[in-house]
């Protein structure tokens, strides 16, 4: 694996880049102040072998479209029996990390022109996110880097333009080297790209700061700092006003004035703006208004800025928990890294705006960004739906955790990337609480307590009307969890990753901490949601995790092992403490690989976006479902099941167990109820009395038969809730479901397809591997495809997938020409399932 080239080679990139600059696709830009950047890029993955040869055929450079994640990308030149698809055996370290894909270096490169009367003009471009370290360049010259994959950033290319009309030139390098992250990163540009053109007299970028220090239900307090940037070489006096405007665009306030503006600098103006009867924003009306920032230099409009924002409070406090606009909220929460499961890294907005929808609709209402912060795309879907967030800044300060991640920028750069990162998401409603950290590890507690310190001041500084928290758990700890406390007093609200132990004993030390779970097992849900309904300063649970996702792979995996070795680890951490000087992440790296398996395989939803079984207790305590049914694969003969701290029992929602007839399967039915009863085709099997011991959970031991399996639920003799698992017959056919059956024909847009295959009845066939072809036609494309399986490599991005547990996904994405998109699902002995779409 090649990971550099030398300087000079670089720099022959450029300067063909901008000779052949013409005949790429070019972007004109009119008028608007803000665009999308995404369309009409090429890519050289250069990481890999033959790029010198390679850089001098123009057709080598890949058309693509942002967001892109060329982590995804089929590796070439590789042994074939170290690879498959974009998975290899060469990945850095022992591949377990980041799930076996491959890094390196990649390169980007546009050719756009500004129109005639923006000559004169300010010109910035705006990266949300690319991972990892780049390089940004302008017709030949460098016009800024960045560290950071995961913080926003911004640079003005004024200088580096050639005049109106003519060609420019930019291009990026990317590069993903090493071993730089403990999940699934991604590598390019794999978030949204902007280009602001302004009047040199302009808002800054992200340069607004709305909050709402004042609500009662007749009027609010709407309080406006906008920074205002004069790029001009004489002062202005700008005269700025602030309309605000309510969901239906009616002005409901306004207010007015003027300040000088410094050249070649900028001003702070602040304005508060009164609102009538304020429409409040919360989880069940996530209500928006619109600031409209507008900015004159005598009668001529120089810009005009838009921030949406939502009038709401938030109140943390020992005693009432946590409440929203007054109300008390128990925080059902979500760990969830970056990734959209089959399509990588990639931030369509789509998949963003799913993400949140699904975790809504399966009952959360709060989301732990883990541990970095996510796209403003996100960040929306989360004011739109309403959806709490915890934003978060980084998992690692100055101690590595992996020897070439950002700990090696931190000292330098800490401070520019925590502030475009709070300047550009601290307008969202939906963010309660900034977090400057998840487990750090430090080996001496000043260092800790020195950057704490620093990073939870500078939070205050750029927005004190949320709460300071992080992730804390005992690992790092070698004193003792006890030596927490001088983090803890740094904070507004503390983060206990796992610690449920010292809940109690803590509150009778510190009583007016204020404390949630941040990371919790899903095999102890019901101990952790009893913790939260029981202390009022214990304001919620964030479930690690959530969402299933690439990388940190098999951590969820139960194995099976000879009854002679025992039952394995218990999944209880809380009394582990890490010997001082040892680097547990160094130790981690050493692990076996796990090749094939590609998928942490922990999660309550899939990543594909479907409940997993361990969710269906998470149903049940939360008081989503009234009752439900697991059945236990059955276990080999004479092996047991170990799990590990983040693995669930290898049982289904499903009474298909071919070749276990006679043999006796657990059934577990989760129910708040207090009595179960168990049927098995047509005659009572059993009931149950279930106590408090229980938690929900009534367990049977059922000898298969085929038919079906019926469990009953009830409270004081009357039923409550009946389920039937019915055993499936032979597949018959295959069904192809569009989330949505038209879309905007727009590169931007992506359309989820679910692949089942069902029965003669149109029942779910759960267990048969069926091996299914795809094809497309018309005006998209296929770009993500595979299923939820840990270890199914193959299916992951083919034509050629297999089902897992009866599905698949496919990810469809329009081409920019309105029509039909057909998509074609084949298998052998099965009716093709067709799908038609409509772009328009």
């Amino acid at each position: 694996m090649i990971y550099h080239y030398r300087a000079g080679f670089y720099a022959l990139i450029f300067f063909l880049s901008i000779s052949w600059g013409c005949n790429s696709k070019s972007d004109n830009m009119d008028n608007e102040r803000e665009q999308l950047f995404n369309n009409g890029w090429k890519f050289i993955r250069d990481s890999i072998g033959e790029a010198e040869q390679l850089v001098f055929n123009d057709s080598a450079w890949l058309e693509v479209d942002l967001p892109h994640d060329f982590s995804l990308m089929d590796i070439d030149g590789e042994d074939a029996a170290d690879q498959i698809g974009p998975f290899s055996k060469k990945s850095p370290g022992n591949g377990n990390s980041t799930g076996h894909f491959l890094g390196g270096t990649g390169w980007y490169r546009k050719t756009f022109s500004i129109d005639k009367k923006d000559e004169g003009k300010t010109v910035i471009l705006k990266f949300e996110g690319v991972y990892m370290e780049s390089e940004v360049w302008v017709n030949g010259h460098k016009a800024g880097s960045h560290k950071n994959g995961y913080t926003p950033f911004w640079i003005n290319i004024t200088p580096f333009l050639n005049t109106a009309e003519e060609s420019n030139v930019v291009a990026v390098k990317v590069e993903n080297i090493g071993r730089n992250s403990r999940w699934y990163s991604g590598s390019g540009i794999y978030r949204n790209v902007y280009i602001q053109v302004t009047d040199p007299v302009h808002v800054g970028v992200w340069g607004t700061k709305i909050t709402t220090p004042e609500i009662n239900p007749n009027e609010a307090v709407v309080e406006a700092e906008v920074t205002v940037q004069n790029d001009n070489i004489k002062e202005v006096n700008a005269e700025i006003t602030i309309n605000i405007k309510d969901a239906n665009n009616i002005l409901v306030g306004t207010v007015g004035g003027s300040d000088v503006i410094p050249s070649k600098s900028e001003a702070v103006v602040r304005s508060l703006v009164k609102v009538e009867n304020p429409v409040l924003w919360s989880l069940d009306s996530p209500n928006l208004y619109t600031a409209e920032v507008v900015v004159k230099v005598g009668d001529e409009v120089k810009d005009i800025y838009d921030q949406t924002f939502g009038i709401r409070t938030i109140e943390f406090s020992a005693d009432k928990g946590f409440l929203l606009n007054g109300e008390s909220v128990l925080l059902k929460g979500a760990c969830i890294h970056h990734d959209n499961g089959l399509l990588g890294a990639a931030a369509f907005e789509r998949a963003e705006e799913r993400k949140v929808e699904v975790l809504k609709a399966n009952g959360f209402n709060a989301i732990r960004c883990a541990h970095n912060p996510f796209s403003d795309a996100f960040y929306k879907a989360c004011d739109k739906y309403g959806m709490l967030v915890i934003s978060e800044f980084t998992d690692m300060w100055e101690n590595y955790k992996n020897p070439q991640d950002y700990s090696l920028f931190f000292k330098d750069w800490w401070e520019k990337d925590l502030t475009n990162w709070m300047m550009h998401d601290r307008n969202h409603p939906s963010i309660i609480m900034w977090s400057i950290g998840n487990e750090i590890f430090e080996p001496v507690d000043s260092t800790r307590l020195r950057i704490g310190t620093q990073l939870a001041n500078r939070v205050r500084e750029l927005d004190d009307s949320r709460g300071v928290t992080m992730g804390v758990t005992g690992f790092f700890y070698p004193k003792g969890w006890e030596s927490t406390t001088p983090m803890f007093d740094l904070l507004d609200v503390c983060g206990y990753n796992y610690m449920i132990d010292e809940v109690e004993s803590d509150h009778q030390k510190f009583p007016e901490r204020i404390i949630y779970m941040s990371e919790s097992y899903a095999t102890s849900a019901y101990d952790y949601w009893e913790t939260v309904e029981k202390y009022p300063f214990v304001i919620g649970d964030f479930i690690w995790t959530a969402w299933d996702y690439l990388g940190e792979v098999s951590i969820g995996k139960p194995n099976y092992v000879p009854e002679s070795q025992g039952l394995g680890f218990s999944g209880n951490f809380s009394g582990f403490k890490l010997p001082e000087g040892v680097n547990i992440f160094d130790l981690q790296a050493m692990r076996p690989s796990n090749w094939p398996y590609f998928l942490a395989n922990c999660g309550d939803i899939d990543i594909t976006g479907e409940k997993t079984p361990q969710m269906l207790y998470r149903d049940v305590i939360w008081g989503n479902s009234n009752l439900e049914i697991n059945v236990h694969e059955l276990i080999p003969e004479g092996m047991i099941e170990t799990a590990g701290a983040w693995s669930w029992p290898m049982e289904f929602p499903h009474w298909n167990w071919p070749g276990s007839e006679g043999k006796p399967l657990q059934v577990r039915v989760f129910t708040r109820a207090s009595q179960v009863k168990l049927e098995l085709n047509g005659e009572l099997f059993a009931e149950k009395d279930l106590a408090e011991a229980d938690k929900y959970i009534a367990t049977f031991e059922v000898p298969y038969q085929p038919g079906e399996l019926k469990a009953s639920c009830f409270e004081k003799g009357v039923e409550v809730e009946s389920k039937i698992l019915k055993t499936a017959t032979e597949p018959k056919t295959i069904r192809l479901t569009a989330e949505q059956s038209k879309l905007i024909a727009d590169r931007k847009e992506v359309v989820f397809v679910k692949v089942e295959v069902l029965d003669e009845s149109g029942q779910l066939v759960p267990t048969n591997e069926v091996t299914i072809e795809l094809s497309i036609s018309g005006n998209g494309e296929i770009i993500a495809s595979g299923n939820a399986s840990p270890n199914d490599m193959e299916s992951f991005n083919s034509t050629n997938i297999k089902t897992y547990q009866g599905k698949a996904q496919v990810v469809i994405r329009p081409f920019a020409k309105a029509g039909e998109i057909i998509l074609k699902a084949h298998s052998q002995n099965l009716t093709d399932g067709v799908l038609k779409i409509v772009s328009e």
